[in-house]
């Protein structure tokens, strides 16, 4: 059991681990939960350009817009009521970018958060067990979050994500590593995780900006039995 942060916490778990889970909590894996549970299917986008575009149009996905321009976007609840069936091509700096990179190392690649995170997790063990690498590691990648210089920036509200899942897995503390133990008992630990959700930098920039909806949206604990699995480039539930 591995924990790492970022593109480059990928990196190195993908030479590891039968299988990676990215944690996005605010906001692309809530978003991907709400589309999978409503029986749509999500193409992860690396990019908010015209790139992104031709790749939904080339994959016959409606691609989602910025937050307030209406449509589908990133605002898990604006994803809520999508029709069972339809592709949404969702644009993402963090975990989007995070699972179209993913998907090219071979691993089994699902995505999780708060919502899901025992279904997730037990989804993980499985596959982790029936994989050809023999119950080979599961990676954990918390996404983070971008400063505007394009660096990393520790997002609160996915360590507890990663915890939740991490905590969840069904294997013994020993086999974690020191970073999955610490994120595992940071979620634990954690008294009041609603508030400490919504108070980090990213719920409160949420809520600042009239999305406050899909900070509660992912703050439903374990309310969701969905697994987004990456089969062929597309999250679907599992």
């Amino acid at each position: 059991m591995r924990f790492e942060w970022g593109t480059a916490g990928l990196r190195s778990l993908g030479e590891q681990c039968a299988v990676l889970v990215v944690v996005d909590v605010l906001s692309f894996a809530t978003a991907v939960d709400v589309t999978t549970a409503a029986g749509a299917h999500v193409l992860p986008l690396p990019y908010r350009d015209g790139r992104a575009g031709d790749a939904a149009s080339a994959a016959g996905a409606v691609l989602a817009r910025d937050r307030g321009e209406g449509g589908y976007s990133l605002s898990p609840a604006s994803l809520a009521s999508a029709p069972a069936g339809t592709l949404v091509g969702l644009p993402s700096p963090n975990g989007a970018t995070l699972c179209s990179e993913a998907a090219e190392v071979g691993a089994v690649v699902l995505t999780g958060c708060l919502r899901n995170a025992a279904a997730v997790a037990a989804a993980a063990g499985s596959a982790a067990a029936g994989s050809a690498a023999h119950n080979g590691p599961v990676g954990v990648i918390a996404a983070g979050e971008r400063r505007t210089d394009g660096s990393l920036r520790f997002a609160a509200e996915d360590l507890f994500g990663a915890g939740a899942i991490i905590s969840a897995l069904p294997v013994p503390a020993s086999a974690r590593s020191a970073e999955a133990d610490l994120a595992a008992r940071a979620y634990e630990a954690s008294e009041d995780l609603a508030r400490n959700v919504r108070e980090c930098v990213s719920g409160r920039e949420l809520t600042a900006w009239g999305y406050g909806e899909d900070v509660e949206l992912a703050l439903a604990r374990d309310t969701s039995s969905t697994a987004p699995r990456l089969h062929a480039g597309v999250f679907s539930h599992h």
